[in-house]
């Protein structure tokens, strides 16, 4: 992918996921070194433009089609007291475009450390393909079309984020982010992958580390699957599938399907998002939601964990579920429809005496806009019911 497709792709990158890239690429910059490589020229005087100052540049050579720096240390220039340092950088397939861009077809970066006061944050390795670096003149102009950086596949792993202010930690064991963008235009296809997030004992507050003693988990791991496709013409995003996993305990699974956002709406939003303004609801007119699913799905735990909390309140446990399914009772009986209150009684019911799955579904009979969904909620809660064609269904394979 060349410069010229850069612009059909800002909006996207940056409505998904630009906030991770630039974490990870804007602390990776600046200063000038004495080497005759154009290439490596260009890339570091890149790092400069992003603002950061070098203490360290390491050896620069060239193997081939692989250009290697052994090495950078360096801080950003708004902050000294923010450190960062990387092992080694590999640049395979490199160029400097003709208007100044740098394009590397294979980017690698091992021993990755950003180092603050209060937090840490390391990675073993950091791969990207495809990857685009703007030139100065697209950094500092604000109306510029094109997004800080542009890649195809991002790999992350061996992550360790340390907060020294309450001694905690979080490993992460891979991060990874696709694009298909070889197409050149629209549909773009996204995916990402976040594996064995670490999450300690301590990181709980005081009775979900009681909950977690009894179930005999020390920590919970969990993993994110994202899969997502936006066509910027017809405005339709399609999100088969986001999943929030904490193993051994019970996934969050989500699938969407919305109309109206082009790429034009949507660089409007991002635009007024980056400026920290307000969304303005007009921009939302053209916006609808076609479908809707919601599932809470048992990896192992919820069973066990109904059975803890009806012990706790000193009762069996079909007393219990009775008494729950009594309070949401109460609260369905606003449901203007009689056949809904029923519906969504007996899901519950269902699913507190086999806590398998549990999904809240919204198929409307044609795509509601967001206005109107806003609209309807403010005055008439209870209607968006039949407005979005809500269901909920438990242990529905």
């Amino acid at each position: 992918m060349r410069s010229s497709e850069l612009r059909r792709h800002r909006t996207f990158l940056m409505f998904f996921f630009a906030l991770f890239f630039s974490s990870c690429i804007a602390l990776t910059a600046s200063a000038q070194v004495d080497t005759d490589n154009a290439v490596a020229k260009a890339f570091l005087q890149n790092l400069q433009d992003r603002g950061l100052t070098l203490t360290h540049v390491g050896p620069v050579t060239v193997d081939n089609d692989v250009l290697s720096i052994g090495g950078l240390e360096g801080y950003p220039n708004v902050d000294p007291t923010k450190r960062f340092k990387i092992g080694d950088l590999a640049l395979a397939q490199a160029s400097v475009e003709s208007d100044g861009r740098v394009f590397v077809g294979a980017f690698a970066a091992s021993k990755f450390e950003v180092d603050e006061p209060d937090f840490n944050f390391t990675a073993d390795r950091i791969a990207i393909t495809d990857l685009y670096l703007p030139n100065a003149d697209d950094l500092s102009n604000p109306a510029s079309n094109l997004p800080t950086s542009l890649y195809s596949t991002v790999e992350v792993m061996g992550l360790l984020f340390q907060d020294r202010s309450t001694g905690q930690s979080m490993p992460i064991e891979r991060i990874s982010i696709d694009f298909d963008v070889n197409n050149g235009g629209f549909p773009i296809i996204a995916s990402v992958q976040v594996a064995n997030i670490v999450l300690s004992r301590s990181m709980f507050a005081p009775p979900q580390q009681q909950l977690l003693d009894e179930l005999g988990l020390p920590q919970v791991n969990a993993d994110i699957d994202f899969e997502g496709e936006w066509n910027g013409d017809t405005g339709e995003i399609n999100i088969p599938s986001a999943a929030v996993v904490l193993k051994d305990l019970f996934s969050v699974q989500v699938s969407l399907k919305l109309e109206g956002l082009t790429d034009t709406v949507v660089e409007q939003i991002t635009e007024l998002a980056t400026k920290d303004n307000v969304i303005a609801l007009d921009l939302l007119q053209s916006a609808a939601v076609s479908s809707f699913n919601l599932s809470l799905i048992n990896e192992g735990s919820l069973d066990d964990m109904l059975e803890r909390q009806a012990h706790r309140h000193g009762q069996s446990r079909s007393t219990y579920v009775k008494q729950l399914t009594e309070k949401a009772e109460k609260q369905f009986a606003i449901i203007p429809d009689r056949a809904k209150q029923l519906e969504f009684t007996e899901a519950i019911y269902s699913f507190l005496q086999n806590p398998q799955s549990i999904t809240l579904s919204a198929n409307p009979k044609a795509p509601i806009s967001v206005t109107q969904i806003l609209g309807v909620s403010a005055i008439s809660p209870a209607s968006i019911i039949s407005l979005l064609g809500i269901a909920l269904q438990a242990n529905v394979n």
